[in-house]
């Protein structure tokens, strides 16, 4: 019993050991470095459903997408010589700057980072001077207008600007901030990054705090634009169904153009009255709406306040007849061409996410919106504008079953007038 108890104390002594090996360089939960990542690689369940949605197509930045376009790679050193030729300060005071932030650097990323050494460094300096080379030269576009690679070619440009939005394409902007503030330039970093994406037709404004990233930029400035506050945490509810932009319409809602720069501010009245901010859609819409959902869903502090947006707008368009109201309505602005393009579109964006909680405003005019339709009066109205006012053909016939029954009448009446006057006689 000796030899097994001092045989048992032993082996315990040694697992002792390997946990105390294990565990030296674990932290709590509480002090994880998970508050400090801002930078993720889009969950499979979402990822999977459209890859390229959020995958860069033509230039890669940061480490999970690095050496993607080697043709690219190449010239973005001509862009980091670019930037090294508009100041007098070596190169080794921006690698410098980079290794001083380099743990920083790397607790951003959510995922693991297969660069190291010099591999990373090299990385996050061609990558962070690319991109600020490429914003001075289109904030002075007409000084280099004829002569930068990029901008004699504005779809390839256009397209980069896309793919500097994707979630899993990013460099933290305190980098860039801090590479960048080496220069000496006059203008702040930020409003010539917000100078470069101001093309992006979501209706945004510069918000007053640098961002973590990109595609966190763009989200802020839609949540800033916003007069309503949409972008505060409170506790959501739960909404299933709201009825289509075409039933409502049918029932007699009005949709009305809002003044409102944000997306975000959607209002109703309760004389029956959507107002939208008019919503530009193009060929991009999926992949930034895509990127900005997928931040909301990977960052814990993020509210999904693009989602309830993107759910309602799932909620009123069902078909090309919804989508027809609201360019109608001039509310959407279809730049695709095709409405039933515009339709997939939305109906898929927020394919594969949970559940979505409505915060209060939100909640409020769906359930308006659902209470204006089951009116018994505009039920009804809308059951007999779509039953026999819903095509032109449909039009034609109840016209003409209305004329012919106006007819019959008239004939009637005259039948009786006659056999009156008959018996008069």
């Amino acid at each position: 019993m000796e030899g097994g108890s001092r045989d048992l104390a032993i082996e315990i002594e040694h697992l002792e050991r390997e946990w105390t090996k294990t565990l030296q360089d674990v932290n709590p939960p509480e002090m994880d470095e998970i508050h400090m990542q801002s930078i993720y690689r889009v969950p499979p369940n979402i990822r999977d459903y459209n890859p390229k949605a959020y995958t860069p197509q033509i230039v890669s930045v940061g480490p999970y997408h690095h050496n993607s376009f080697e043709a690219m790679e190449k010239l973005k050193l001509k862009y980091l010589k670019g930037l090294l030729n508009r100041t007098e300060i070596p190169i080794r005071e921006f690698l410098a700057k980079i290794k001083d932030l380099e743990e920083k650097i790397r607790v951003c990323y959510a995922d693991r980072i297969i660069y190291q050494g010099h591999d990373f460094l090299n990385m996050i300096l061609v990558d962070a001077c690319f991109i600020i080379e490429l914003f001075l030269r289109c904030h002075d576009y007409y000084g280099w207008k004829g002569k930068d690679p990029l901008l004699l070619k504005p779809l390839l440009e256009n397209n980069i600007c896309v793919d500097l939005l994707i979630l899993e394409n990013q460099l933290p902007f305190f980098v860039l901030e801090q590479l960048y503030n080496l220069i000496g330039m006059n203008e702040k970093l930020l409003d010539i990054t917000f100078d470069y994406f101001e093309r992006i037709p979501l209706g945004i404004v510069c918000p007053r705090e640098s961002p973590k990233h990109f595609t966190d930029l763009l989200r802020s400035c839609i949540i800033s634009s916003s007069e309503l506050g949409l972008g505060k945490p409170e506790e959501g509810k739960e909404v299933n169904h709201v009825y289509s932009a075409s039933q409502l319409m049918e029932a007699g809602l009005k949709f009305k153009i809002s003044p409102n720069k944000s997306l975000l501010d959607l209002t109703y009245s309760k004389h029956g009255v959507l107002s939208m901010p008019i919503f530009n859609i193009d060929d991009s819409t999926e992949v930034l709406l895509k990127n900005m959902m997928a931040y909301e869903q990977c960052h814990p502090s993020a509210t999904d306040i693009i989602t309830q947006y993107v759910v309602i707008l799932d909620f009123l368009i069902n078909t090309e007849k919804d989508v027809d109201v609201l360019i109608d309505k001039k509310i959407i602005v279809n730049l695709m061409g095709d409405a039933n393009k515009v339709v997939t579109m939305i109906n898929n964006l927020n394919s594969n996410l949970p559940m979505t909680y409505f915060n209060s405003h939100y909640f409020s005019i769906c359930n308006s919106l659902n209470e204006f339709y089951e009116n018994p009066r505009n039920k009804y109205k809308a059951i007999f504008v779509h039953e026999y006012f819903n095509t032109p053909w449909k039009i034609a016939s109840t016209i003409a079953a209305i004329v012919l029954l106006l007819l019959t009448f008239i004939q009637t009446v005259c039948s009786i007038l006659s056999l009156f006057q008959g018996k008069k006689l």
